[in-house]
């Protein structure tokens, strides 16, 4: 026993390891490798599965935003002929395109991901880079020129009914008017005496049958204004187009965190495909 005992001292002092010990060194060795290996594949696994649900979300996103880019455009199509300088169709038209670009690549980012494609991954965050300063940009602009466009869309109002309502040609102005008083329930742009300046009611201080509450013929010429909406309809149409920015605002914040997210995982999986450490 003391001889097997101090043999396995000396073997140790020398550095050599016996058969059997040195068996087990290398079977544990290769244990740790294997479990350093199974670590880095089951990290990358995840972070490929983050990748891609996140651009399934940027997607689903993308395709709501075409949603909500029509609705607006629907919905806002009696009032796009109001002004001949603010173009009131731009927006839901940037809406459309943004959630067709936004859509084509989220479908990049998630076949980039899945087939761990570094190409497709870097132009999938380049794209994103891009999409986000765009975005950026376009809130900074429109939040600038805000008062711009309101004091724009105040003279055109004004000059679309004082000059040319129920002009003939002008039939399409005359629809928009109507429709949007009797829709909204308002009379004129600012209130009902709008109208006393314009072609229609300049002499007599009578307003179209559209701004009455119960239309009927002629009902505009009474000069009852118990019969008539006195609210304008600036506020109503401010309150339409806020009401709108509301849900189009909150899709917009919700995008851009999830794009943010989507370009940080999407770089990590760029530098794990770069050094060799993921895994089909």
């Amino acid at each position: 026993m003391a001889q097997k005992y101090w043999g396995r001292v000396l073997w140790a002092d020398s550095g050599i390891k016996p058969a059997a010990d040195l068996d087990l060194w290398t079977g544990l060795s290769a244990e740790r490798e294997i479990k350093k290996n199974m670590g880095v594949e089951g990290g990358a696994k995840i972070l490929k599965f983050l990748v891609f649900f996140f651009n399934f979300i940027f997607f689903v996103f993308g395709c709501v935003l075409i949603g909500v880019g029509a609705w607006v455009l629907v919905d806002s199509g009696d009032y796009v002929t109001l002004s001949s300088t603010v173009p009131y169709a731009t927006g839901p038209k940037v809406l459309i395109a943004a959630g067709a670009l936004i859509a084509v690549v989220a479908f990049l980012g998630c076949c980039g991901a899945w087939k761990e494609n570094r190409c497709m991954l870097v132009i999938f965050f380049i794209c994103l880079l891009v999409i986000l300063a765009l975005e950026l940009a376009a809130g900074i602009l429109g939040y600038k020129n805000r008062d711009e466009v309101e004091e724009t869309l105040d003279k055109d109002f004004i000059e679309e009914l004082q000059q040319h309502y129920n002009e003939s040609g002008s039939e399409g102005t005359t629809k928009v008017i109507d429709t949007l008083q009797r829709k909204e329930k308002c009379c004129g742009w600012y209130n009902h005496t709008d109208w006393y300046r314009s072609r229609i009611g300049g002499i007599h201080h009578t307003v179209p049958d559209s701004c009455c509450k119960e239309e009927k013929e002629g009902c505009g010429a009474k000069k009852d204004l118990s019969l008539l909406y006195k609210e304008g309809c600036k506020m109503k149409l401010v309150d339409l187009v806020k009401n709108k920015l509301k849900y189009v605002g909150a899709i917009a914040v919700a995008i851009i965190v999830v794009q943010i997210l989507g370009m940080i995982f999407a770089a990590v999986l760029i530098c794990k495909i770069g050094d060799g450490s993921t895994y089909a």
